[in-house]
């Protein structure tokens, strides 16, 4: 017996030495027998309705039920299995976009052919022109047969982009988008273009400003199949707006197509100037983002002075110097409007005893005279000058920022054209406020 004991014994101390220190229990464990509840585990699941969790009696089911009918599989769509053909005839034109294109997939559901969808979009809805785009023989899916691609331009919301395919045996829209605009969407390319393996689509759709014929723009999307949700998912965080339509081209030889958007318009009297260059957008493996940046040399001096203006906001006050400086110095620089001379050089002065009073800087007296150089006058000097005086002799009586930054905005008080006459320079160019003129 004390043999037995004594067995008994060195066993357990076997047992109890060949445990871990401590014991991780996995998050999910399988062996959580329902319904006792396991704090700390949180089970997600889309619950089916209310019937479904009740037994014959009415009364709840079991919660170990309940998360089994919440997880049954979802049937993967077949797509590629399409309806056998037929001679549907043709239905009438609705008049909403959204009932049009229901009416497109039920003509092809019930069997209607590519030619019969042809001749029902040309020649009886005169939906499609020569600026539209008609393909079947693309395979965005990886189904086997053909999407149907539509670029159109809809009677009564402009510009839209239709895709459909086969699903189970019928044809469902797999991407349907509203461009507006008076023009159908361009398709500029359609391949692989980042290297994937899958076929994308990248199409452009123009459209103008509601207060500006001239204010027009190219608003840019690059769509890919997702396998996993079933659905067209964007390669970009947001559409590209350019001046023009983008292009694609394989710079760097790498088997993946940038996306080049080449600025070449100088601006409008309704954008106002406009830097010229190139931007290239990249794939870094999950989207593809601004990846270079090349502009030209500024054109004009309030270009100068919009970049000086942003190099103060973030407080990088001696690249904000030379830049106002470069204003006032280069004789090459355009002028915008033709009233600029006195206003610019007036504008940045000002702006340089602001930046040369805040680094406490040498030449902030020498600057200061020059804005006052032949502007005794206040009557006939130009409100910045007006604005240079408040805010020096604020500053030579208190050395503070903020209070001559105060003695500024009560000149802007009464001379609002302080900041319209920066606001004047079109959709594209900063807008400011009194409190961007002196922000300390």
């Amino acid at each position: 017996m004390i043999r037995q004991l004594y067995g008994l014994l060195t066993l357990v101390v076997i047992l109890a030495a060949c445990q871990p220190e401590s014991v991780t229990v996995a998050p999910f464990s399988t062996a959580v027998p329902f319904p006792t509840v396991t704090p700390g585990q949180l089970l997600h699941g889309i619950l089916p309705t209310p019937d479904a969790l009740r037994g014959n009696g009415g009364a709840l089911a079991n919660p170990a039920t309940a998360m089994a009918l919440a997880n049954r599989a979802t049937p993967t769509p077949q797509y590629g299995v399409c309806p056998p053909g037929a001679e549907p005839p043709f239905p009438s034109q609705p008049t909403a976009q959204q009932d049009r294109v229901t009416a497109i997939a039920r003509f092809l559901s019930d069997g209607g052919s590519i030619p019969a969808l042809d001749t029902l979009l040309y020649d009886q809805w005169g939906l499609l022109d020569e600026t539209s785009t008609f393909r079947s023989d693309l395979d965005f899916t990886g189904g086997g047969t053909g999407n149907i691609l539509l670029a159109y331009t809809t009677p009564e919301t402009g510009g839209a982009l239709l895709v459909l395919g086969c699903a189970n045996g019928r044809y469902i829209p797999l991407y349907d988008v509203l461009t507006g605009g008076d023009f159908s969407p361009q398709i500029i390319f359609i391949g692989d273009m980042n290297y994937d393996g899958v076929t994308d689509l990248l199409y452009t759709a123009y459209g103008c400003s509601t207060t500006s014929s001239e204010d027009c723009t190219y608003e840019t999307q690059l769509l890919t199949w997702d396998q996993g949700s079933g659905r067209f998912t964007s390669l970009f965080s947001r559409p590209i707006t350019s001046a023009e339509p983008p292009t694609p081209s394989d710079i760097d030889s790498d088997q993946v197509q940038e996306v080049v958007v080449r600025l070449t318009n100088t601006g409008t009297a309704a954008t106002g100037p406009l830097r010229t260059g190139v931007n290239i957008y990249d794939w870094n493996g999950v989207a593809y983002v601004l990846s270079i940046t090349q502009l030209d040399p500024p054109r004009f001096k309030i270009q100068v002075i919009h970049e000086a203006d942003d190099a103060f906001n973030r407080l990088e006050i001696e690249d904000a110097v030379s830049l106002y400086e470069l204003a006032n110095s280069d004789s090459g620089l355009r002028y915008w409007f033709n009233d600029e001379p006195d206003i610019l050089r007036s504008y940045a002065l000002y702006r340089l005893v602001v930046a040369f009073a805040y680094t406490e800087d040498d030449r902030l007296l020498p600057t200061y005279q020059a804005a006052l150089q032949n502007e005794l006058d206040p009557a006939t000097a130009p409100v910045y000058t007006l604005m240079t005086t408040a805010f020096w002799d604020a500053f030579q009586s208190s050395y503070n920022m903020h209070s001559a930054c105060a003695a500024v905005q009560s000149v802007i008080a009464v001379r609002p054209e302080a900041v319209g006459l920066l606001n004047r320079y079109g959709s594209r160019s900063p807008t400011y406020t009194a409190g961007d003129l002196c922000p300390f």
